[in-house]
């Protein structure tokens, strides 16, 4: 379990207490109010329209000096620098008219646009840290609509898309290998904290012309900025320890991080149903900069290194006599830097450039694998106003992947260069009504071919807190690894998106219905060998494959009706085949199933410093593989359940500030089937199962010689 979760709760209790109310009114030079304006912070997701008498009212966890943004078509946006301290802030503002509006650009929550962030469902760090038992990005993605459940795979399942479909954008470049390297039928965590980012857009379709390489949906995480202030913190757990420490200074920040951690004596407590031979063991270490430059720039520089080693016994279904050996020592490098700026009076520039090494060394019982994967990735993008009412964007982006493996002394290596541009614009055509048109081109070396990508958003608003959303655009990925190292010879694969919702943003409630149609075509097939083929004729490779998904999302929350409460509720249908990889013919595929349903709870007890989460989990039954059955995936299996808790206590130990975390998955002790694996000759058959029923966990994180928040 990595430093960064670890960390987060220390963090966390500094959010909790450090929201900060901002209200006031907007209004012309004749003191009539503005209804409509966009206010917002700027580089955050706080923000607000304001009401029809000019009046605004929002709350935000940003902290120290930050800068509100106040803006309206046909008059000059105002820049009103502010100091967040806890303390209400009420504010009279007075905009003037001009045919141009100048300043920088900033696409913003809260902000009336055509963009990702307005279709998108936005989790902030604590919402992520409260939801399930892990504390994972992930996992709290899970729990919103458009997602599936599915155990024993690590990865978001989109709309019907497999894991491959989503992408993780970090600082607008993507990001390889977002997970710490699998284990057979085992889930991995993500590498990382959700305290690293300010906010969480989680895209289930339908994004920005920016955004390429990925057919179903796009994470994008967007990075914290400077540190608030000089902290040290130590980490008490079962499974390990660590430490950090931040040093601020007026323009710089810089943190390390360090930790280890040991599953073993962790299991000899919580009884295991995987046969570990060595749990897992790694060590962890980061380094974080941040620089700001003059009154507008800001540099940021990342890395992180984590090294880990484990190794396992399963039953061998064709000889229950002997077990098989899974053995994995791995090294990940990860280093993600860039720069942003405003030049002049309304260009703004980002420049960044990203390097990940992935190295897995592996043992499977008689043969041997090593898998090596480095990824450079580079990208520019530029904004610039045109009109008052309009803006463009424009860049280009490169990605160089090298995958490098050897199997029991046979070599293999590819190495694909990517290129990517773009252009798009956000035009305003009237205070309601807001269309983003964009377009992108991508070619890729390997399969030597070019793609030509439209891109279409637009929103009407029909009143003070509600709008109506459109989007299309089509969507280009190259085919996996699994493919390429058979033949060079596939298209891009492709998917068109349809969807239209409706959303309902008020005070501190939210509500989304969205529907959606999604057509794949040139989807890669063939043979690969990889479970299931046995039983299966031989399929030839190409890109014939095909299939659509649709269905319907909808989601509820809701922080406004009780107090110290904040809840939300997430359905999904899902109605999706296809026919890919070594379909023999189409078909419901393994991850995906019709019905999901999630709860989330989360309540503040002031009495006794504590927070207290719990979230359910429901899916109906997911397609899996039968031999037996002369219906391809004509079997499904039982009904997923899953209710966890998490528990928060706040407290002073050796006058610094202390959280004491406590958090149980599977509270109930449901047991979950996630499907089987079946002998060569179909005869014995083995449920896929969690790796223990129930798991838990405690830890206290101390943040040291910061006092009590109370």
């Amino acid at each position: 379990m990595k430093l960064f979760l670890l960390l987060c709760f220390i963090i966390f209790s500094q959010l909790v207490f450090a929201q900060t109310r901002v209200s006031g009114k907007v209004t012309d030079t004749n003191n009539n109010p503005l209804p409509g304006a966009n206010i917002f912070i700027k580089d955050s997701y706080d923000g607000i329209s304001s009401a029809l008498d000019g009046k605004f009212d929002f709350t935000t966890e940003e902290e120290g000096d930050v800068i509100l943004i106040v803006s309206f078509i046909g008059y000059k946006q105002v820049e009103l620098p502010l100091t967040l301290t806890g303390k209400k802030i009420e504010l009279e503002i007075t905009l003037e008219e001009e045919a141009k509006v100048l300043g920088a650009v900033v696409i913003s929550a809260g902000a009336f646009e055509a963009s990702d962030e307005n279709k998108a469902v936005i989790l902030r760090p604590l919402d992520i840290v409260t939801t399930g038992a892990e504390a994972d990005i992930y996992s709290a993605l899970e729990t919103l609509p458009g997602t599936q459940q599915v155990g024993e795979a690590e990865g978001l399942f989109v709309r019907g898309g497999s894991a491959a479909e989503t992408k993780t954008i970090v600082d607008e470049m993507i990001v390889q290998n977002p997970f710490y390297s699998s284990v057979p039928d085992i889930p991995s965590r993500s590498r990382f904290s959700p305290f690293l980012f300010k906010g969480t857009v989680f895209s289930t379709g339908g994004y920005s012309a920016q955004y390429g390489q990925a057919l179903s949906s796009v994470l994008v995480l967007k990075t914290q900025d400077l540190a608030p202030d000089t902290r040290t913190a130590i980490n008490l757990m079962a499974l390990g320890l660590g430490a950090a420490h931040t040093q601020r200074w007026e323009n710089t920040s810089l943190a390390f991080e360090g930790g280890y951690y040991n599953l073993g004596p962790y299991f000899e407590v919580q009884k295991q149903r995987t046969e570990w031979k060595k749990a897992p063991e790694s060590f962890e270490g980061s380094l974080n900069l941040r620089q700001k430059a003059g009154g507008t720039g800001m540099l940021k520089a990342f890395a992180s290194h984590s090294y880990s080693e484990l190794s396992l016994f399963s039953p061998n279904l064709n000889d229950l006599t002997i077990k098989d050996f899974f053995k994995m020592t791995s090294n990940n490098f990860f280093f993600n830097t860039n720069y942003r700026d405003i030049l002049g009076e309304d260009w703004a520039v980002f420049g960044g450039y990203s390097f990940s090494t992935d190295n897995d060394n592996i043992g499977l019982t008689t043969d041997h694998v090593t898998q090596n994967e480095q990824l450079h990735t580079g990208k520019v993008t530029i904004t610039k106003n045109v009109t008052a009412n309009s803006f463009l964007t424009f860049g280009g982006e490169f990605q160089n992947i090298i995958y490098k493996d050897v199997f029991n002394g046979f070599q293999f290596m590819q190495n694909e260069l990517y290129l990517g541009g773009y252009i798009e614009t956000d035009i305003f055509f009237t205070n309601d009504f807001a269309a983003r048109i964009g377009v992108r081109a991508e070619h890729s070396k390997l399969i030597n071919k070019y793609n030509f990508a439209p891109r279409l958003s637009l929103a009407y608003r029909l009143g003070q807190y509600d709008q109506l959303n459109f989007a299309y655009g089509q969507f280009y990925q190259t085919p996996t690894r699994d493919f390429l190292v058979y033949t060079q010879d596939f298209d891009f694969e492709k998917a068109a998106h349809y969807i239209f919702n409706y959303q309902y943003i008020g005070g501190n409630r939210t509500f989304r219905i969205e529907a959606y149609y999604k057509d794949y075509d040139k989807l890669a097939r063939g043979t690969v060998y990889t479970y299931p083929y046995f039983n299966l004729p031989v399929i030839p490779f190409s890109s014939t494959g095909s299939g659509y998904a649709k269905g319907i999302d909808i989601f509820w929350r809701d922080s406004e009706t009780f107090e110290f409460t904040d809840y939300w509720l997430s359905y999904s249908f899902l109605d999706t085949k296809r026919e890919f990889k070594n379909y023999p013919s189409i078909a419901s595929p393994t991850f995906a199933t019709p019905h999901t349903f999630s709860v989330v709870l989360k309540r503040w007890v002031q009495s006794i410093t504590t927070s207290v989460g719990i979230t359910y989990s429901f899916a109906t039954g997911r397609p899996y593989f039968n031999p037996n059955n002369p219906e391809f995936l004509g079997d499904r299996g039982k009904n997923y359940n899953n209710m966890s808790l998490n528990v928060s206590y706040l407290t002073t130990l050796f006058d610094s500030f202390t959280i004491i975390f406590f958090s149980v998955d599977n509270l109930i002790g449901y047991n979950n089937v996630y499907g089987y694996r079946y002998s060569d000759n179909g005869k014995l058959r083995m449920p896929v199962l969690s790796p223990a029923l129930r798991s838990a966990f405690i830890g206290m994180f101390i943040s040291l010689g910061k006092a009590y928040p109370f």
